[in-house]
């Protein structure tokens, strides 16, 4: 499940998905990491992170549903990066789901002359 494609009106399963893999410190530092480096594969960065490799896969699995990284696989290993424009793609679109609506805009001011 590679996650290259860039998000068109992403459903509210995968905005929870997205946002339920930023929500654990494991994973953050997994992104960090992986921010500094094109690709890695996941013994290396089990290694490079101090965990052990079951346990990494399972965050990365998590941060895969997120479409926050993308995979790769060279024969028998898979190799991980960020996914920057899946990352960037959410989070537009979230600012559009919560961006103030004109009707909204219309009551609050009509409450700001009371």
């Amino acid at each position: 499940m590679g996650s290259s494609s860039l998000l068109t009106n992403p459903s509210l399963r995968e905005f929870r998905a997205h946002y339920q893999a930023l929500a654990s410190i494991t994973r953050l530092r997994v992104l960090q990491y992986l921010a500094g480096i094109p690709e890695i594969s996941v013994l290396e960065l089990a290694d490079a992170i101090g965990i052990s490799q079951p346990r990494l896969s399972w965050h990365l699995r998590m941060l895969r549903r997120g479409q926050l990284v993308r995979t790769r696989r060279v024969g028998r290993t898979i190799h991980y990066s960020l996914n920057r424009e899946g990352l960037l793609a959410f989070h537009r679109e979230l600012a559009t789901l919560i961006a103030p609506r004109p009707r909204v805009r219309a009551l609050q001011h009509e409450w700001s002359e009371v």
